[in-house]
C-alpha cells in the first residue's frame, strides 16, 4: 500500500482534474475531511500501535482493501444519500477522498507486490514480506513528497493537511460499525474506529518526528516474542538505500505478481499518474450521481470491483506468485535458512 504522504500528494493532484468547478469547490472547502478520506481505510491497520496492536481491528484495513469493494463503496455512497444534508457535508468530502484512496492503491500495488513480495499459500517465512513492503513504502513515501513538494516529512505540518475535529470524527466513523458487520462479518464498535483513527494521527506525527520511538520500537521487537524483528520498520523516516530504485525511475522492467507474461517499465510517477486520472473522473461521475444527474446503477457500475492490491477484480481466480525483492542483502542472509524450511515443508507434503 502507498504511504501516507503519496496518497495526499495524489489526493491534490485530483482537484486539479476535477472537471466539475462545484465539486472542486466543496472538496477544497472541507479539505481536511478530504484528506482524511485520503487514507481509506489505513487507520484500522495503526489501531494500538506499534506496542498495543490488536490484530483483530488491524486486520479490517486489508478486508476493506480486497473484499466486496464494490458492494462496500456502493452501500456507502447510498448511505451518504440518505442521510441529513448536515452529516452528508462532512460524509461527501470524506467519501470522495476514499475513492482517490482506492484508485491509486489499484494502480501502485502490484509494482509494489512485485519489488518486496508477498506471504502466498506454503511461503516461507512470510512475515519478512510486511517488514519489506513497510520499509519500501515508506521510502518510496519520503521521496514521492521530495520529488512533488521539495519537502521532507518533518517539514510537513499534518495538523493543516490531516487532523479532523472530534465531530467530524463522529460522523464518519458511524458509518463503519454500520456496515462492517452486514458486508464483511466484522465487529467493529464506533469506539474501536474512533481510536484507530486517532492512534493513526498520533502514530504519523511520531513517525515524521520519531523521538524515542527510534529507540524504543528496536528494543520492543528485539524482546517481544510475538513480534518480527523489522516488522515496525515504518515507524520513521529516513530509511532510503540509495542503492536501491525505488521509484523505478530507471524504468527496469518488472511483472504483475500473477502473470510473468506481462511485463511493464512503468515508474512509480506514471503508475501514480494513472490512479490520479482515473480517480478524478470517478469523483465527476459520482458527483454527478449524488446530483441525480447518473442512476445508483450507473454509479455502481462506476465504483468497479477491484481489489486495492492488484487492481483487478477482488475475487478473479489467479494467485500471485512472482517477484524480484529488492531486499538482495536480507534475502541472502535467510537464505540457507529458507532452503530448510523449504526442504521440511516439500517432505511433509
Amino acid at each position: 500500500m502507498p504511504g501516507f504522504f503519496t496518497h495526499y500528494i495524489a489526493g491534490q493532484k485530483v482537484l486539479e482534474q476535477i472537471t466539475n468547478p462545484n465539486c472542486k469547490q466543496r472538496l477544497s472547502d472541507c479539505g481536511q475531511v478530504y484528506e482524511f478520506g485520503l487514507q481509506g481505510p489505513d487507520f484500522f491497520r495503526y489501531y494500538g500501535a506499534p506496542f498495543k496492536a490488536d490484530e483483530a481491528v488491524n486486520r479490517v484495513t486489508m478486508a476493506l482493501r480486497e473484499r466486496t469493494i464494490n458492494e462496500w463503496l456502493f452501500t456507502v455512497y447510498r448511505y451518504i444519500k440518505a442521510q441529513a444534508p448536515e452529516d452528508a457535508a462532512i460524509l461527501f468530502p470524506y467519501y470522495m477522498g476514499y475513492l482517490v484512496y482506492y484508485r491509486v492503491n489499484c494502480a501502485i500495488n502490484p509494482y509494489i507486490s512485485y519489488r518486496v513480495g508477498f506471504q502466498t499459500p506454503g511461503a516461507d517465512l512470510p512475515e519478512r514480506f510486511i517488514v519489506y513492503r513497510n520499509r519500501f513504502t515508506t521510502a518510496m513515501d519520503e521521496l514521492l513528497l521530495k520529488e512533488h513538494t521539495g519537502k521532507a516529512p518533518a517539514e510537513m505540518d499534518i495538523n493543516k493537511i490531516f487532523y479532523v475535529d472530534y465531530k467530524n470524527l463522529l460522523e464518519i466513523c458511524r458509518l463503519y460499525p454500520l456496515h462492517l458487520k452486514r458486508i464483511l462479518g466484522r465487529d467493529v464498535s464506533r469506539d474501536e474506529t474512533i481510536r484507530a483513527a486517532q492512534n493513526m494521527y498520533e502514530l504519523i506525527k511520531k513517525r515524521i518526528k520519531p523521538g524515542l520511538m527510534k529507540l524504543t520500537v528496536p528494543v520492543y521487537e528485539t524482546f517481544s516474542k510475538d513480534t518480527y524483528k523489522g516488522l515496525y520498520s515504518s515507524t520513521a523516516y529516513g530509511h532510503v538505500d540509495p542503492s536501491i530504485d525505488y521509484l523505478n525511475a530507471s524504468h527496469q522492467t518488472w511483472y504483475l505478481p500473477w502473470d510473468n507474461k506481462v511485463a511493464s517499465t512503468q515508474s512509480v510517477d506514471e503508475l501514480l499518474e494513472t490512479g490520479i486520472k482515473e480517480a478524478a473522473q470517478m469523483i465527476d461521475f459520482v458527483y454527478d450521481g449524488f446530483l441525480g444527474k447518473n442512476t445508483d446503477l450507473q454509479v455502481q457500475a462506476a465504483l468497479k470491483n477491484d481489489s486495492m492490491l492488484t487492481g483487478v477484480a477482488w475475487n478473479a481466480p489467479f494467485l500471485p506468485k512472482f517477484f524480484d525483492c529488492v531486499y538482495k542483502q536480507d534475502e541472502a542472509k535467510i537464505a540457507d535458512k529458507l532452503a530448510k524450511l523449504e526442504k521440511e515443508r516439500l517432505k511433509n507434503e
